[in-house]
């Protein structure tokens, strides 16, 4: 006699503690070049003396995409930064969840046998 078990219901996602803990290593490192990004933006942010007319606007242009204002690259990547941050916190606490409901479930598993 064969036994089936069901996969996740629908709506719902299995969680993998070797995958979990993988996808928050690679989060990590996303975090860290999104903060070099940040860094880059900043540099982009001052005001380069380009000289005048045309060439001023270009340097006021760049230094306000780089961090100023909603919308500029800094702004975004710090948006960013911060929902790669609630992901791993996601992470963490399904991570917690499965453990527990593991060690519940093991409570009440008894072997026998060889």
């Amino acid at each position: 006699m064969t036994e089936t078990q069901a996969g996740p219901s629908a709506g719902a996602f299995a969680v993998s503690p070797e995958l979990a803990a993988t996808a928050f290593a690679q989060l990590a490192q996303l975090q860290d070049t999104v903060g070099e990004m940040v860094r880059e933006a900043r540099v982009l942010a001052r005001t380069v003396p380009l000289g005048g007319g045309y060439a001023d606007e270009i340097g006021q242009f760049m230094a306000r995409y780089g961090i100023d204002g909603p919308g500029s690259a800094g702004d975004q990547l710090a948006r960013f930064g911060q929902q790669l941050e609630k992901l791993k916190g996601n992470i963490t606490k399904a991570l917690g969840q499965y453990r527990e409901t593991d060690d519940s479930a093991s409570d009440g598993v008894d072997c026998s046998g060889g």
